[in-house]
């Protein structure tokens, strides 16, 4: 990458980071391109330079932060190496850790989906499902070798996804549980939900 691609790619980040500030705070309808022009001291053309408009920015960084995310925990996902139980443990640990460490991206996925184009909004429930589908066979895998005991799988990878991926409403690094305790907590909670008792 040259010199000038690598200043393009860097006045862009700056924009993506300050909108997903902004975005996590006022929320996407009521930030305006002036605003994010205003957080980083330039004009609405620097920004137009980059982007079409807001609604561009926004599917830019459900790009970035769903695609980061999806793809790490595919990759736990697609191993068949181990216990179930293991593995199971190693998804939960990895998606908390990623919401704790996303976490205005965690909120903004989750409150601003509806603002997404009709094309991108297909795009994430395809993966989603692919997500759902695989995690809900890693339990039924432990199911088929008796590390697991539970009745639907596929509710109960709905139910680990669900809980994991609203942490970021009321996770605060000054609450009483430290990220590490948290996401051993939240892996237990994981394997109990499926019927395997944490060692």
């Amino acid at each position: 990458m040259s010199v000038k691609q690598n200043v393009k790619e860097y006045k862009r980040e700056l924009i993506l980071e300050a909108a997903a500030k902004l975005f996590y705070e006022k929320g996407f309808q009521k930030t305006t391109i002036d605003d994010i022009g205003s957080a980083l001291g330039v004009t609405k053309p620097f920004i137009y330079t980059y982007f079409e408009n807001k609604y561009a920015i926004l599917e830019q960084l459900f790009e970035q932060a769903y695609g980061e995310l999806h793809v790490d925990l595919m990759q736990v996902l697609n191993n068949r190496k181990g216990a179930a139980k293991d593995r199971l443990q190693q998804f939960v640990t990895l998606y908390v850790a990623k919401n704790i460490e996303y976490q205005k991206f965690s909120a903004i996925m989750l409150e601003e989906e509806k603002s997404l184009s009709a094309r991108k909004i297909g795009d994430i429930r395809r993966k989603q499902r692919d997500f759902d589908a695989k995690l809900a066979r890693l339990i039924e895998e432990g199911v088929s070798n008796g590390e697991f005991h539970v009745g639907d799988p596929m509710i109960a990878s709905l139910a680990i996804s669900g809980m994991v991926r609203w942490t970021h409403r009321w996770y605060s690094p000054q609450g009483r549980l430290s990220a590490a305790d948290l996401t051993r907590t939240m892996s237990d909670l994981a394997l109990n939900l499926v019927g395997c008792a944490p060692a």
